[in-house]
């Protein structure tokens, strides 16, 4: 029998899978750190849920803090619907605006002051560019 040189099929399958982990366990340090905004995105979630069901404009203020309240439009002096706190994003206080019809937007002062931020309006996420 003829003594072959190379690498066998598991050799090479091993070793493509031990460098797919390091690839998976370093590629997160060589990017930069973006925000963690699912907080963010879960909070335009339940806002848009409860434009829905109540049929009308809800407002989202968040202030610099994290904290934030949810009033719906047409009583605002019943006070609050909802408030609570999520990591801060902002660097002013800002107001999202909540279709019942499910898109959203920012209000003509905080589209200013909000900057990098991006809002897709159909989805009501946050994305950094």
């Amino acid at each position: 029998m003829r003594h072959r040189s190379g690498f066998t099929l598991i050799e090479i399958v091993v070793v493509l899978i031990l460098m797919g982990l390091v690839a998976v366990l370093v590629a997160p340090a060589l990017f930069p750190r973006h925000h963690d905004q699912s907080a963010l995105n879960a909070l335009l979630v339940s806002a848009r849920e409860v434009a829905a069901r109540r049929g009308e404009v809800v407002y989202l203020h968040i202030d610099p803090t994290g904290e934030w309240r949810m009033e719906a439009g047409a009583e605002p002096r019943q006070g609050p619907l909802a408030t609570g706190r999520v990591p801060s994003f902002f660097t002013a206080a800002v107001t999202l605006m909540v279709s019942p019809l499910g898109s959203c937007g920012f209000d003509v002062r905080s589209a200013a002051a909000v900057g990098g931020e991006v809002l897709d309006p159909l989805t009501c996420e946050m994305r950094t560019p």
